[in-house]
């Protein structure tokens, strides 16, 4: 199944060969590889080149690494948490602006929006109420759930049914909340999210497509126009000294 790795980076080119197995359906979650002495034998490699070759498939989440004597290296299926950490973690090296979140959010919230008021559940709608209601909870007490506000839009996303638009609101949202938690916006622009929500759901609750897209792109707009009044014109994701 795998060729001597002699070429680039060779942890690098193990963690190629492995992956590509995984992606060809030659390795199936669960599947336990060889023994260590085996597996680098055949790739013609030190133990210590496919040690790190493990880390970093272990860091992807293709793989766990299990000690004792039913161990060994197992291949992995990658969960939503891991992918999402992924794409926080590029986002974050990225340093996109409140622009150009707002752009994308413009782009896909509205239209996920729509399609939720058209196929949303009254056990669904229940669980969005329940969001608000400890969402103003926290607020009564002067305080905001960044939390809430993540489950808030996920839950939005879940009623689809589609795992990728699940993936991309979720991450995206996760990377957002850290900008939040670093400009940290007052209790005004946090009590205006909220009404947002509120807004947003009564036209779930009511079915009502339209309104729900026009609801949802009124939200983004106003968090994109607070979150960059509240930002360093110098740098688009650092608060402002006046903050």
């Amino acid at each position: 199944m795998f060729k001597t790795a002699k070429f680039n980076r060779i942890s690098q080119n193990i963690v190629q060969q492995i992956r590509q197995a995984i992606l060809k359906g030659d390795l199936q979650p669960g599947h336990r590889l060889p023994p260590e002495k085996e597996l680098a034998e055949n790739f013609g490699v030190s133990k210590a080149s496919l040690r790190e070759a493990f880390r970093a498939l272990e860091a992807l989440g293709l793989l766990e690494v299990r000690q004792g004597v039913s161990g060994g290296a197992f291949i992995c299926e990658v969960d939503l948490e891991t992918a999402r950490n992924n794409i926080v973690n590029y986002i974050f090296f990225q340093n996109p602006s409140i622009r150009e979140f707002t752009q994308l959010r413009i782009i896909l919230e509205p239209a996920i929006s729509r399609l939720a008021a058209a196929k949303v559940k009254d056990e669904q709608l229940a669980a969005i109420e329940e969001n608000l209601n400890e969402a103003k909870i926290e607020l009564d007490s002067g305080s905001f759930s960044y939390e809430l506000d993540i489950d808030f839009h996920r839950r939005i996303a879940d009623i689809t049914e589609n795992s990728l638009i699940h993936l991309v609101i979720d991450s995206m949202q996760s990377a957002l909340v850290n900008i939040k938690k670093l400009i940290d916006p007052d209790y005004d622009f946090s009590l205006k999210v909220y009404h947002a929500h509120v807004r947003i759901f009564d036209a779930l609750r009511s079915r009502n497509p339209d309104k729900a897209a026009e609801e949802m792109l009124r939200h983004v707009k106003e968090v994109g126009d607070g979150l960059t009044a509240f930002c360093d014109p110098k740098n688009p994701c650092a608060p402002s000294e006046k903050n």
